[in-house]
């Protein structure tokens, strides 16, 4: 699907440009080796949504009408032009409202564009936090970043290794930067934010939690001319998403699943609708 998202912001919303060309392009389009000790304990699922202990890809990830693949990591987006770095995950819980959205789509197919009238829907799920760990950024502010309101937490593998994980487009943030967290603490709610417009009107169709797990590729990135030269400007210092090299998510809690044999999900009510 050709992206109609403008590439300056598709790149903090988690798709990065096959030809950006940075000294860390080639890491952000690669997915990580995950260590051989592997972690000190079994990751839960970041939302209510367990499809994928099912084996369910179609009903764990986002999709378009043009493209299957559209929520998935890879290189899914833009008819593989552009790598997806995390997971897009749908909603449990929703709304569905009388309102639509006009959505403008590319067909690969017969090669013409087209728009649609989509109807919007309103997310309630919860998210979870998937390991203990410290929040290391909480952006609060949607006009930031293309990713909207998101929240980094920090892990360790067993060798000691730091990792974060990240759940982005929020509707509320219950977390700051510097908490502990807990696996399976409620952290915040899914929600429809992002800084571009395009985005907005895309997440009102198909509201998701997009989900990453990643490593830091340069501890000093704050301060590099390359980071004071990109747009929008440097979030969460080393911690900003285009200075982190993704591990492969679904593959990360399937395989850390596959392990103990069971996949860790939290069970809770159903949550009430959140205002933003």
């Amino acid at each position: 699907m050709k992206a109609f998202l403008p590439l300056v912001v598709s790149c903090v919303m988690g798709v990065v440009p096959a030809m950006a060309g940075s000294k860390s392009a080639a890491l952000l389009h690669v997915f990580g080796e995950l260590p051989a000790d592997g972690l000190l304990q079994t990751p839960c699922l970041p939302t209510p949504n367990t499809a994928l202990t099912a084996d369910d890809t179609e009903g764990f990830a986002a999709r378009t009408r043009t493209n299957e693949t559209y929520g998935m990591p890879g290189w899914t987006r833009g008819q593989g032009g552009h790598f997806h770095k995390g997971v897009d995950i749908l909603p449990v819980h929703f709304e569905k409202t009388d309102d639509t959205v006009r959505i403008e789509y590319y067909d690969p197919k017969t090669g013409r564009d087209f728009a649609k009238n989509e109807t919007v829907l309103v997310p309630k799920d919860e998210i979870y936090t998937i390991l203990d760990g410290k929040v290391v950024m909480a952006n609060r502010d949607e006009s930031r970043s293309g990713y909207g309101r998101y929240i980094m937490v920090e892990h360790h593998f067993a060798d000691g290794s730091p990792f974060i994980s990240m759940y982005a487009h929020l509707d509320r943030l219950e977390v700051g930067e510097g908490d502990t967290v807990q696996r399976g603490q409620r952290i915040g709610w899914m929600g429809r934010t992002s800084s571009n417009s395009g985005g907005r009107s895309y997440l009102k169709a198909i509201p998701h939690c997009h989900f990453e797990v990643g490593r830091v590729i340069n501890n000093d990135f704050g301060g590099t001319a390359e980071a004071k030269s990109l747009y929008p400007r440097v979030l969460g210092g080393k911690y900003d998403p285009r200075n982190i090299q993704p591990y492969q998510p679904v593959k990360f809690l399937r395989g850390y699943h596959a392990q103990t044999g069971t996949m860790v999900t939290v069970s809770r009510a159903t949550p009430g609708l959140r205002a933003n």
